[in-house]
């Protein structure tokens, strides 16, 4: 694992080698505190090296964590988790994100993406990314387990469901705090074409009786959260 254990010396002496196939796989970096530029470059240069298939990063105050996600190589990656503070770099990761994956020939193939506070509570939600960033993005991947933390209207919803591919999708998490049963409803039939959905996360909505019985007929388990 490539992450919050290694030291910058150790670090660095990895982005000098001139190994261009290191074996990590993994990088989870959640360490409070601004990253170095050092740092940041020779993190950049060791994650554009290596096949990692697991990512996880809390970007905290910090914006050259962003510059890290720029060296992906997409190809390899299968797991994408990233925490933000909200208000903060939503739209820069986001942009960073989506130059990666249009590089790419194919449509990248993601066992989950997860976009999401990295505080708790009701009040720590993402602003939705500018310049159509996530529809963007999921519109050129193919996912799993989309989990999304952002704070949108019921239309913005339904925008993000018409770039989703759900041709993979298994398993949702989606913030709403305050939709009624009557928001729920027109959710629900947004993920009409999800026909391998099999778990829906709704959190702070309220659902009824009456949903989750129709989304049980079709082999969805659906739950609502308090936010």
């Amino acid at each position: 694992m490539l992450g919050d254990e290694l030291e910058e010396i150790a670090v660095e002496a990895l982005a000098k080698t001139t190994n261009n196939g290191l074996i990590f796989k993994e990088l989870q970096l959640t360490r409070d505190g601004q990253l170095g530029d050092s740092l940041v470059n020779n993190m950049s240069s060791v994650v554009g090296r290596s096949e990692l298939n697991r990512i996880q990063i809390s970007t905290k105050n910090d914006e050259g964590r962003v510059r890290i996600l720029e060296s992906i190589q997409w190809q390899h990656l299968r797991v994408l988790k990233i925490f933000l503070k909200p208000g903060t770099f939503e739209t820069s990761v986001m942009r960073a994100l989506v130059d990666g994956v249009k590089k790419m020939s194919e449509k990248i193939e993601l066992e989950e993406f997860s976009f999401w506070s990295q505080y708790g509570g009701g009040d720590c939600v993402l602003t939705l990314p500018q310049e159509g960033l996530m529809q963007a993005f999921v519109a050129s991947t193919s996912i799993e387990i989309l989990a999304l933390k952002l704070d949108v209207t019921l239309e913005q919803m339904l925008s993000l469901f018409a770039a989703v591919d759900f041709s993979r999708l298994k398993h949702l998490r989606l913030w709403a705090r305050g939709f009624d049963s009557v928001k729920v409803d027109a959710i629900l039939d947004g993920l009409q074409h999800a026909t391998k959905l099999n778990r829906l996360e709704i959190y702070g909505a309220t659902i009824t009786k009456g949903q989750k019985s129709r989304m049980k007929t079709k082999g969805v388990s659906i739950t609502s959260y308090s936010s």
